[in-house]
């Protein structure tokens, strides 16, 4: 709890115990509320040593029982029922007779029965103290774990985000290797939207980002990998809806589409490569379809798959549904996800 609602707890406990009983009670059986008698001295002295008590208990409990140091807190609960007794004798049997001439006591009360009736109402007091502390030590205990847990989830993805670039990069790197070994013209080309894309991947930092400014980038990157070959790619990409409206984390469709450049059977006038991206509301589906290539795979395997699911679970946790279908040579993925609104501020670092 923040001190504001401590405070405001505090008040309450106060006012039931000082006032609000009576109160009940001239409200239940129908009794004229004496004013005279609500506002007292005794009134006011009861409201400092109440106060107080449970203040002191929240400081011995925050010291000894965080801490499971049992012996010094049973001694600290001691002592606070002694301050009590004490700070309420020296209120009221000595400095308001006094000051005033009242006492709450009859002035013939033994110190001993004043103590043994006292002790009743002291552990009242330190147990609702107690409780207060209890209540604000379990809600700031959760507020750490979610704390700790959202922490622990920004790291993971941070590092999941990490991976994609070197990975991208590694596979962007090799394909510019190639074409430079066979002398080819479009290598100055392909270094060119490589380092278009790695200025993309250095300078964004939102967290989510236009799911238009991602398609963006999921194009340059097929023109990248356009110019390995000396064919069109064989790609049919259908876009509906509008892409600016929505937002996503970004490079989060880019290990979908390196996938099929990494595995997928292209040649000229071959099975087309199928991406539909549509967006209706807050809604994407994104789907990808294409046959698989007879030559042997990547034996590394690769990061990109188990990444981008790794980070789909995070980020949109009960609100996306991946299907990914390897049924003899033809492979396919569908995403649909619930994105945030276009109109919402994207949150950054």
């Amino acid at each position: 709890m923040n001190k504001k609602q401590l405070w405001i707890l505090y008040a309450v406990i106060i006012f039931m115990m000082v006032w609000g009983f009576d109160l009940l009670n001239a409200v239940k059986f129908n009794n004229k509320i004496n004013w005279s008698r609500v506002f007292t001295v005794f009134a006011v002295t009861q409201t400092f040593f109440v106060l107080t008590t449970m203040l002191l208990t929240r400081l011995v409990f925050s010291r000894y029982y965080t801490r499971k140091q049992y012996g010094k807190l049973s001694l600290a609960v001691a002592g606070l029922m002694v301050y009590f007794i004490l700070v309420r004798y020296l209120t009221e049997e000595i400095i308001m007779p006094a000051i005033s001439g009242a006492r709450n006591y009859n002035e013939s009360t033994p110190f001993l029965y004043y103590v043994l009736d006292n002790i009743y109402f002291a552990i009242i007091y330190i147990f609702l103290g107690f409780l207060v502390f209890l209540l604000d030590y379990q809600v700031g205990l959760k507020h750490k774990e979610s704390l700790l847990i959202q922490q622990n989830r920004e790291a993971e993805l941070a590092f999941l985000r990490s991976q994609v670039s070197p990975h991208f990069l590694f596979n962007s790197l090799n394909n510019i290797y190639a074409l430079s070994y066979k002398k080819s013209g479009k290598a100055p080309e392909a270094i060119l939207k490589l380092s278009e894309l790695v200025r993309f991947m250095l300078y964004e930092k939102q967290e989510m980002i236009p799911l238009s400014k991602e398609w963006e980038y999921v194009q340059n990157l097929v023109s990248l990998q356009q110019l390995r070959y000396h064919f069109p790619l064989p790609i049919e990409t259908e876009v509906k809806g509008d892409l600016s409206a929505v937002h996503i984390a970004p490079y989060l469709l880019i290990p979908f589409v390196e996938n099929v450049f990494k595995h997928a059977r292209l040649v000229e006038k071959g099975p087309p490569i199928n991406v539909l991206m549509q967006v209706e509301g807050n809604r994407l589906d994104f789907s990808l379809s294409n046959t698989i290539s007879n030559g042997q795979k990547d034996k590394s395997g690769g990061i990109g798959l188990q990444n981008v699911k790794r980070r789909l679970e995070l980020l949109y946790p009960g609100r996306h549904m991946l299907t990914i279908n390897n049924h003899k040579q033809l492979f396919s993925i569908k995403l649909t996800i619930n994105l945030q609104d276009g109109n919402k501020n994207s949150n950054s670092r």
